[in-house]
């Protein structure tokens, strides 16, 4: 059995989930058509086999540390369930990291379709893997119903040992901490910042169970038309999409702010957006974390300027990428790592870390190496319909949005903390949200 220490982004991953906020990432693929049993559970099975953490538990080590004990959990399993009228979701179980496998498949028959849900608890691997995992198990189960599928090249274990390293290498590490000084300044006095949350209300106490209803998902979809005419307003304005969506996020708070009675001008709105590190690694890795984290701090009476917010998203996220400030929030955490508990202490600190959390996810299996049916993925029997993801929430952060183009249209996925949002003023800071789009597409 091979022992590896967490980085300290896992670290704070595990100690950031508590029973009211579960830090698990869930993503949805809807196939229309049915699947084969057992093909599907030796296919899923194979596939986790090949990604370590996957097959990992959580244990302390000699001097405290927490470390991944690898093979020490039974393999995550596969559950099958019906459908049943007004259920959403399955039955949760639990993720235990210290007693079992941070990942569980769920599989949903009913009216022709079935759903494969597949939940991870986040310090078991970010979502760009999660996806990765899942498009392997389903190009595993092609292949044993005799389909010709392109698999990506095997992922070797030994290169886990240098995750936490995010691709630098030796010549790097000498000048990395001088360059990230800057960063870590910069990112302390953020840290510092009193930050409002998303609407004025009470934390839940962490040692709550999870809210009735959870997850609560709102979904909106772009036609491909309008997906192709957002993608041509980024173009013309010289900003990638995940920039726009930005602004238009940020754009979309300030709005619905005011629309739900809430004008304090002075009040700092933080926009918490996860910056893949996964670039500098190259190769074929397991399924792991390798991401760090951007934030972006406007005043709310700023959040009108939709012109000025585009520019300042334009800038900032320049910034990040040319003086490499997504490795800033990581080094913060081994520095907190320095001293025992510190990163269990910032992570279970009750304020107020981020307003809202946006990741933007890109296009989501558009090279899918499965056989094609209308021009949409297909394994024997079965043709993908939708992808739904969902990001964690956490106390005081009670709304995540996921933004993908998902069969060649864009998609936003509201997930948000049904204590504090009701249904009504999530559905409306999503339909806020696509309005700011619109007004992107048509350039005003």
């Amino acid at each position: 059995m091979t022992s590896l220490p967490l980085t300290p982004i896992e670290t704070y991953l595990y100690e950031d989930d508590v029973p009211a906020h579960p830090c698990w990432q869930i993503c949805r693929v809807v196939w229309k058509g049915a699947f084969q049993r057992e093909p599907l559970e030796r296919a899923w099975a194979d596939t986790v086999s090949r990604h370590p953490l996957w097959n990992a538990a959580i244990r302390k080590g000699p001097l405290g540390g927490l470390r991944w004990e690898l093979g020490a959990a039974v393999s995550p399993p596969l559950h099958w369930s019906r459908e049943e009228p007004g259920r959403e979701w399955p039955d949760w179980l639990p993720l235990d990291l210290a007693q079992g496998p941070g990942a569980r498949l769920y599989v949903v028959e009913g009216g022709g379709r079935t759903a494969c849900i597949l939940c991870v608890h986040h310090a078991v691997c970010d979502g760009i893997a999660l996806l990765e995992v899942l498009e392997e198990a389903f190009g595993r189960y092609a292949i044993a119903l005799g389909a010709s599928v392109e698999l990506r090249p095997p992922a070797t274990a030994s290169s886990l040992g240098r995750r936490g390293r995010f691709g630098t290498r030796w010549i790097e590490s000498l000048w990395l901490p001088l360059l990230q000084t800057a960063g870590i300044i910069a990112e302390s006095g953020l840290l510092r910042r009193t930050v409002a949350p998303l609407l004025p209300h009470a934390a839940a106490p962490s040692s709550g169970p999870r809210a009735p209803g959870w997850p609560a998902l709102v979904i909106r979809h772009w036609s491909e038309a309008e997906t192709i005419a957002v993608m041509k307003a980024a173009r013309l304005a010289k900003v990638s999409v995940s920039e726009m969506c930005m602004r238009d996020l940020q754009a979309a708070i300030g709005a619905w702010r005011l629309a739900q009675g809430v004008d304090l001008p002075e009040e700092w709105i933080r926009l918490g957006t996860a910056v893949s590190l996964r670039r500098r690694i190259g190769g074929s890795w397991p399924a792991a974390n390798v991401f760090g984290i951007a934030i972006i701090d406007r005043q709310a009476r700023s959040l009108a300027n939709r012109e000025r917010l585009l520019r300042r998203a334009k800038e900032d996220m320049a910034l990040v990428d040319n003086w490499n400030f997504g490795y800033a929030f990581w080094m913060l955490l081994r520095l907190r790592r320095w001293w025992p508990g510190g990163i269990r202490a910032y992570a279970r600190r009750p304020v107020v870390r981020m307003t809202m959390v946006m990741s933007y996810i890109g296009k989501v299996y558009a090279k899918m190496g499965l056989g094609r049916e209308d021009g949409r993925p297909a394994v024997p029997g079965a043709v993908l319909e939708e992808v739904h993801g969902i990001a964690p929430t956490r106390p005081g952060t009670c709304a995540c949005l996921d933004v993908a183009i998902v069969l060649g249209r864009l998609c936003a996925f509201l997930n948000y903390d049904p204590r504090v949002l009701t249904r009504a003023q999530a559905e409306a800071l999503s339909a806020e949200f696509a309005a700011q789009v619109e007004r992107s597409v048509a350039g005003t």
